[in-house]
Order: C-alpha cells, then structure tokens, then sequence
C-alpha cells in the first residue's frame, strides 16, 4: 500500500490525505468494528467492511475534510471537519484514535491532531466556531474533554439523556471553540501546539476542579427543583 501524502504537518503526528487504495487495504475501517474505540461514539453498532469505506470515501463531499492521522510509525485514527458552512463560518469536528496502539503518545498524538485541524479551520479555511460533542463519561480529572480545553473548547451544554446505545442511555456535553478565543491562545503561545513538552507541563496544571462538572452538579442540584415549580404553576 502506498504511502500516504501529508497534508498537515506536526511534531507527534501528521494529517495526511487518504486514498482509495488506503479506504480498500488498511485498517481504517476496522476502527469501526472495535468495542473499545466505538465505545462512546454512535458506531459500532453494525460491522463496517473495506468495501463500506471505500463507499464512504466516495461520498466525501466539500463539505467535509478527511485527514487519516499517522503517529510518524503507523496509521491510527481519523480526523474530520463536517458541516463546513463557510456563510456561517461554522463547523463540526470529530476525531477517532485507536489509543491502544501507541498508549503512552496517544494522549499528545490525538491533542495535537485536534489542536492542527483546529488551527487549519480557523486560519485556513476562515471558520469563526469549530463545535463537537462528547460523552459524559469522557469528563473528568486530565480527562479527553478537560485536554481539550487547552486549545480553546469550553463547556456549552449539558444534554440529558442524549446519547443512546443499545440499553445505554447517557448524558453529553456540547464544547465549542470559538475564533476570539483561538486568537488569545495563539496570542499567548505563538501557536495552538508549541510543543509535547509543553503540553505535559500544562496536564500536570490542570485544576481537578474541572467545569463540566461544576456545571453538572449545579444543574443536577437546581434544575429538578427549578422546573418541578414551573409545571406546577
């Protein structure tokens, strides 16, 4: 199989454009078809085949941007812009690694991966809000969700009972990084990603106190009682 072309450059990983040959022979629809990986997202509910990838890469319109991410070793994971609305200047982002693959670069190559395509949309393709979603359990202390924070993404809602999985039924938060804030992060840093050693030194600062949860337990605490006085009226 051939090499894949860079598309974006970075210092743990590189974003890189993929193929029809690549969608035919490696292992990213696969990613697809592993419980760990799907675990939080809406796949992984039927089996994904090679032949449904290359499908799935056809399809790929401009309104949305496909990168494969390469740990400079190995291809582990897929990164996108979808929803690009360029009168709006808005856009979703999503992100699938497989973690266990290089488990102690990981948390760097997938924060670097999001830090790179956000950085692109904003200068590149001149969005001013890049959103996502998350699942609840993806909160927490250094987590995935409190990571993202370091370039940009906050808190924006809170969605009961939203994400629905076989019997599973969660809770999930919505996160948005807005341009005014890539601009005081970059102003400050030089860059979203200045470096690995950086980013360790920013984990280890994390409060523990993170906001999804701030802002969780006050709703758990005031919501029920507030509206239970609404409908009562």
């Amino acid at each position: 199989m051939k090499k894949l072309d860079v598309f974006i450059q970075g210092e743990t990983m590189d974003l890189c454009i993929p193929t029809e040959e690549f969608a035919r022979e490696s292992r990213w629809y696969s990613w697809f078809n592993s419980k760990y990986i799907t675990k939080y997202l809406e796949q992984g509910l039927f089996p994904n085949t090679a032949e449904a990838q290359v499908d799935f890469f056809h399809s790929i319109e401009r309104e949305r941007l496909v990168l494969i991410i390469s740990d400079k070793k190995e291809y582990v994971g897929v990164i996108s812009l979808s929803f690009i609305n360029l009168e709006k200047k808005i856009s979703d982002i999503a992100i699938v690694h497989d973690s266990m693959m290089n488990v102690q670069m990981s948390p760097f190559v997938s924060l670097e991966a999001m830090a790179r395509l956000t950085e692109f949309g904003f200068k590149n393709i001149g969005l001013n809000r890049i959103q996502a979603g998350q699942h609840v359990d993806l909160g927490g202390w250094r987590s995935w969700q409190q990571r993202l924070e370091l370039l940009g993404y906050k808190l924006e809602g809170i969605h009961k009972n939203k994400f629905v999985k076989g019997h599973e039924i969660s809770d999930s938060f919505s996160i948005a990084c807005l341009y005014e804030d890539f601009l005081k992060i970059e102003n400050h840093r030089g860059n979203l990603w200045d470096s690995m050693e950086n980013m360790k030194q920013r984990f280890m600062k994390l409060p523990q106190q993170y906001f999804a949860a701030i802002m969780k337990d006050f709703i758990d605490d005031k919501k029920e009682d507030y509206y239970k006085k609404i409908f009562l009226l």
